[in-house]
């Protein structure tokens, strides 16, 4: 049995994220499925009834966050969130919802202070951890910056109409982000290529045909709900450049996937130093998590920037690195460990 005392849950649009660590800190549970909240929330039923069924502890502490409320099939996002925590409520244990307040966890939420939150809670754990840095989660739909300065966030935004305009949400992410959302042309041989802005392919095929999606975390359909392996990933990025794919053209597809790729990665590095100005943190790390935490690692030691991992911030799992994918739940479950 699984010996998980504190249980960090984060119900995003696409996916359904599920950290549970014991007594120690130590994280002992990592699950993260593909669930489609716009489709509705029969997924969510079933995999709460799942967390139920593995874990028959009832004095488990649970936290829950969430950014699915945004989703299409609710009338507006705090509609969303009341369905979203009456299906939460139904979890056997003692639920506790992650709100911007200085209770941080409570029972009975109010909406407007729940939603879109999730981001948050890593600066929250990270406040005790680290003096100051920026921290960010670059995941599978977008990018979150939590800026951190003599251990509080001092982020001033936290609705994402205003993080949007306002340097501290991006939303481009490691896998579902259509190319034409990243960029609308590249240059390849001098020459400009205009990117055809239908969705025909998305960042996890730029990253497929690069080697850098690792299969654990390419959960996600694709833009034309075919196989998810090199060479239909090449026919699908070759599609959104009007042109249908031939063997020959393998060379120049995966100096695209990089150009494309480079793109991404600059913009998010834009954001940094226009964080560092406005908060002056100029001489500060950055802590990364997400999924594409390792292709940003790499991108930032070249620049010759001090970058830090997320998971080293935690006590020693083999799951540490998984867990760190996912740091809202994580630091969720880390969080409850504070809750008196």
């Amino acid at each position: 049995m699984l010996k998980v005392s504190h249980l960090g849950i984060d119900i995003g649009g696409a996916h359904l994220k599920v950290i549970g660590v014991d007594k120690k800190n130590k994280v002992v549970l990592v699950d993260y499925i593909s669930c489609a909240i716009w489709e509705g929330t029969e997924k969510l039923q079933e995999k709460i009834r799942n967390i139920n069924n593995i874990i028959n502890n009832n004095s488990v502490k649970c936290g829950i966050t969430m950014s699915g409320e945004m989703c299409d099939n609710f009338k507006n996002r705090l509609i969303g969130a009341k369905i979203l925590i009456k299906e939460c409520n139904k979890l056997r244990f003692n639920n506790f919802f992650y709100v911007s307040s200085k209770e941080v966890f409570t029972k009975k939420p109010k909406y407007k202070h729940l939603i879109s939150l999730n981001w948050q809670s890593i600066g929250r754990f990270l406040e005790k951890k680290i003096e100051s840095c920026i921290a960010i989660d670059f995941g599978s739909t977008t990018t979150d910056f939590i800026c951190i300065k003599n251990n509080k966030i001092v982020n001033r935004f936290t609705d994402d109409y205003s993080r949007i305009n306002n340097a501290e949400l991006l939303y481009t992410g490691f896998t579902r982000t259509p190319i034409f959302g990243v960029t609308n042309q590249i240059v390849y041989n001098k020459k400009k290529l205009k990117i055809i802005p239908e969705f025909f392919s998305n960042t996890s095929d730029i990253y497929r045909v690069l080697g850098r999606l690792d299969k654990k975390i390419d959960l996600d359909d694709t833009a034309d709900k075919s196989r998810k392996n090199m060479t239909q990933s090449l026919i699908r990025l070759s599609r959104s450049f009007g042109f249908d794919y031939k063997s020959k053209n393998l060379k120049k597809l995966k100096i695209i996937s990089q150009q494309i790729s480079s793109i991404q990665l600059n913009q998010i590095f834009q954001i940094i130093l226009e964080l560092q100005k406005k908060f002056l943190l100029q001489r500060q790390p950055v802590v990364i998590s997400g999924i594409g935490q390792d292709v940003l690692y790499n991108y930032l030691k070249k620049k010759k920037y001090e970058t830090l991992y997320f998971k080293q911030f935690l006590n020693k799992s083999r799951l540490n690195k998984e867990a760190s994918y996912h740091a809202p739940a994580l630091s969720i479950a880390l969080l409850l460990q504070r809750l008196k």
